[in-house]
C-alpha cells in the first residue's frame, strides 16, 4: 500500500521544464500586453482634429492598375504648420507639405516636397485653383489630403501634422544634427534662430560662423525655414536634409531616448496613425532608409497671377504627375486619370487669364 501511494504521488508531479515554460510564457504575455498598452497610450496621446478622418477618404478617379501599384507602398502626407499656440487644425499655415512613400517590401523611403506656391485645385469641392498651401489653412488635413489625392492621383493612407516646437523638441532629444552651413545661409540664420526661440520658448544660441555645424533643435528649425537668400525650392531641400538627418539619429537611438521622444513629441502631433500602425512600423524600423528626395513640380513656370501673387505653374500637370508616380512608386506604366487632365486644363485656363 505504501509503495502504491508513493508511485501515485510521483506520477502527478509536473516536469521542471514544463513549469519553466509556463513561467516564460506568462512573462512573455505580460511584456506583450504591457508593450501593447504602452503603444496604445502613446497613440491616443496625439491631438485629434475634428473632421480629419483621413482613412475614410477615397479617390474614386484612380484606375485599377494605379491603385494596385500603390498598394505595395504606405503613402503619408506630412504637414509642418506655423502654429504659435499649438493648434494644428485649419486656420494654420502649412509651411511644409511632403509626401512620403514607404516600400513595404524593402523599407525604402522616398520624400517629395510639394512647393507651397504651386497652383493646384486647392478646394476640389468648389473647384478653386489657388496656391496649394491654402488648402490646409482653409480646411485642415482633410481638405489638404483630398486636394493632394485628386490633383496628383494619390491614395494617401495617413497624415502627420506637427508644429515647429515639436520639431525642435525632437531634434534636441536626439542630441542635435550636423549640417554644413553656407555663407549665404549664415547671413540669415541667426535672425531666424531668435524668432524661433520667441515662438517656441525653447532656448538656443546664435551660430558663430558658416561651415560644418552641430545644430540644436531651434537651430535646425531655423535652418529649415530659411528662404530669403534663395527660393522656396531650396528651403524644401533643406527641410528634406533635416528629416534625413533626424531619421538616421532615430535609427541609432536607444530605447529610453525613443520613449522620451515619443512621450514629448506625440502630444504635439496630430495624426491618423493608430496603435496598430505603430506596432507594424516598429517591426522593421531598422530597415527604413531614405533613398531619394525630390520636389514637385519638377517642371514649372513662375507667374504672377493677380491677388494670388507669385505662383508656380506645373508645365504641365499631367507630365509632372507622371514623373511623380515614377519617382514615388517606380511606376513606369502610369496613366493620368481623367480628373488630373481636367484639373490640368483648369490650371492652364487660370494661368492664361481665361
Amino acid at each position: 500500500m505504501y509503495e502504491l501511494r508513493e508511485k501515485k504521488e510521483e506520477g502527478t508531479k509536473k516536469p521542471v521544464w514544463k513549469k519553466a515554460a509556463a513561467c516564460i510564457l506568462a512573462l512573455l504575455l505580460f511584456f506583450a500586453c504591457s508593450a501593447l498598452l504602452y503603444v496604445t497610450k502613446l497613440a491616443t496621446s496625439t491631438q485629434k482634429i475634428p473632421d480629419a478622418d483621413i482613412k475614410a477618404i477615397s479617390n474614386d478617379y484612380l484606375n485599377e492598375a494605379t491603385e494596385k501599384q500603390m498598394d505595395d507602398y504606405w503613402t503619408v502626407a506630412i504637414f509642418g504648420v506655423d502654429s504659435r499656440n499649438g493648434d494644428l487644425g485649419k486656420g494654420t499655415s502649412a509651411d511644409t507639405q511632403m509626401l512620403l512613400t514607404l516600400n513595404r517590401a524593402n523599407g525604402e523611403i522616398r520624400l517629395v516636397s510639394v512647393y507651397r506656391d504651386t497652383l493646384l485645385m486647392s478646394n476640389v469641392k468648389e473647384g478653386k485653383c489657388r496656391k496649394i498651401n491654402s488648402s490646409y489653412s482653409e480646411g485642415g488635413p482633410e481638405q489638404a489630403v483630398t486636394a493632394l489625392n485628386e490633383n496628383l492621383d494619390l491614395k494617401i493612407g495617413d497624415y502627420v501634422s506637427f508644429s515647429w516646437k515639436a520639431a525642435a523638441d525632437a531634434v534636441n532629444l536626439l542630441g542635435g544634427i550636423d549640417m554644413d552651413i553656407t555663407k549665404a545661409e549664415y547671413a540669415y540664420i541667426n535672425a531666424f534662430i531668435t524668432e524661433t526661440v520667441d515662438s517656441t520658448g525653447i532656448p538656443s544660441v546664435h551660430l558663430t560662423g558658416p561651415g560644418p555645424t552641430h545644430l540644436d533643435g531651434v537651430q535646425a528649425v531655423a535652418y529649415s525655414r530659411l528662404r530669403l537668400m534663395d527660393t522656396d525650392m531650396n528651403r524644401t531641400e533643406r527641410q528634406r536634409k533635416v528629416i534625413e538627418a533626424v531619421l538616421e539619429k532615430l535609427k541609432q537611438a536607444d530605447i529610453p531616448t525613443i520613449n522620451r521622444l515619443l512621450e514629448t513629441v506625440l502630444p504635439q502631433v496630430a495624426t491618423s496613425i493608430d496603435a496598430g500602425d505603430y506596432l507594424e512600423l516598429g517591426k522593421n524600423a531598422g530597415n527604413y532608409r531614405i533613398v531619394k528626395t525630390e520636389g514637385f513640380p519638377t517642371v514649372y513656370k513662375a507667374a504672377t497671377l493677380g491677388k494670388l501673387g507669385s505662383c508656380l505653374i506645373p508645365n504641365t500637370l499631367e507630365s509632372n504627375v507622371t514623373a511623380l508616380h515614377e519617382f514615388l512608386y517606380e511606376d513606369q506604366d502610369y496613366q493620368n486619370s481623367d480628373r488630373v487632365k481636367e484639373i490640368g486644363g483648369e490650371i492652364i485656363k487660370q494661368a492664361l487669364g481665361e
